[in-house]
């Protein structure tokens, strides 16, 4: 029917989450049984209705026969059982290597998520009710999907290394046509956050991202600057923001920018996001054939995630093949 990716390649993105938070089936009346052991430990029919539900919301209708319902809910839970147990593989690994993720890891997270997505806090909750769902169990869901980020790292990503190499020979294979209508703009930014109607946090981010400022004014180089004031995780990479043209920019992105020139910062914007100032790295021209350096790194971090989905999905299988695993389904 469908072709289901790993559990994991898809959390390995933390702002891509799917939420099967619901636990019980919507289909039929069901007596729970156990359907599978996992090293001893069990998985019940009711967790596995639980994690199907998005398929049986997207594949079953109730225009459907019974026998069409119940042969497509079989062949759903097939396929969602294997992700399921290599959950039930991770949990146990997590466990073993004492990982554990606090509030801080999981606010900063959110805050990835809403600064790669141009949303306010305020927005992902807005967007998340629309959708059923809450913060609170967003926020339950982007914990386990750290400790699987978390996992991958100290069982695979540690050991990869993406050098000029790999990165030329792609580049061979995948050409970038940097011949578009429109330039490229590669931007970073400085944010000092404030929560919405608080006054006096909206001054105290006033007088920190003026710091930021003055320090800019003096010549400190941006991306130090960015590192020691900026509130957002892009401070952590020097407060890069990305490659943008003109039209996909958010309009207030698009004004601080527009009339910079390469090196130079913008003014402090007051934005939904925080106190804000933009910084233009480069503009690669239509037309133009170097590749600019955030394309590189983008080129390195496509590559990255590919080859650490790909050892992951080794280090998965040789998980399993040591495991005990008794499919009861």
């Amino acid at each position: 029917m469908m072709i289901l990716h790993s559990m994991f390649a898809r959390t390995f993105l933390v702002a891509v989450a799917v939420l099967a938070f619901e636990a019980c089936p919507s289909f039929g009346v069901l007596v729970d049984r156990i359907v599978a052991t996992v090293n001893g430990d069990v998985i019940t029919l009711s967790e596995l209705e639980g994690w199907a539900q998005p398929l049986f919301r997207k594949y079953i209708n109730q225009e459907m026969s019974k026998e069409e319902i119940e042969t497509a809910r079989q062949e759903i839970l097939s396929q969602v059982l294997p992700e399921l147990i290599d959950e039930r593989l991770a949990k146990e690994e997590i466990k073993k290597l004492g990982i554990k993720v606090g509030e801080r890891e999981i606010e900063r997270a959110l805050d990835q998520i809403c600064e790669d997505n141009h949303i306010t806090r305020e927005q992902l909750s807005e967007k998340l009710a629309y959708e059923g769902h809450t913060l609170e169990k967003y926020k339950k869901e982007l914990k386990k999907q750290i400790e699987r980020a978390e996992l991958i790292n100290a069982q695979v990503s540690a050991k990869i290394v993406i050098t000029d190499e790999q990165v030329n020979e792609y580049l061979k294979e995948h050409p970038i046509d940097n011949s578009s209508d429109e330039p490229l703009y590669i931007i970073e930014h400085i944010c000092a956050k404030f929560e919405q109607n608080n006054p006096e946090s909206r001054e105290e981010a006033r007088k920190r991202i003026e710091e930021a400022h003055n320090a800019l004014k003096e010549g400190k180089i941006f991306a130090e600057v960015a590192r020691h004031y900026s509130d957002f995780p892009s401070g952590k990479d020097g407060g890069y923001l990305g490659a943008f043209t003109l039209n996909e920019m958010a309009l207030s992105v698009k004004q601080a920018v527009i009339d910079l020139n390469p090196g130079e910062f913008s003014d402090i914007i007051d934005t939904r996001m925080g106190w804000q100032i933009f910084s233009l790295r480069e503009i690669v021209q239509s037309g133009q054939t170097d590749l600019g350096s955030a394309q590189i790194k983008e080129v390195r971090k496509k590559l990255y995630q590919k080859q650490t989905n790909a050892r992951f999905e080794e280090w998965l299988s040789e998980l399993r093949s040591k495991s005990i695993i008794n499919i009861l389904l």
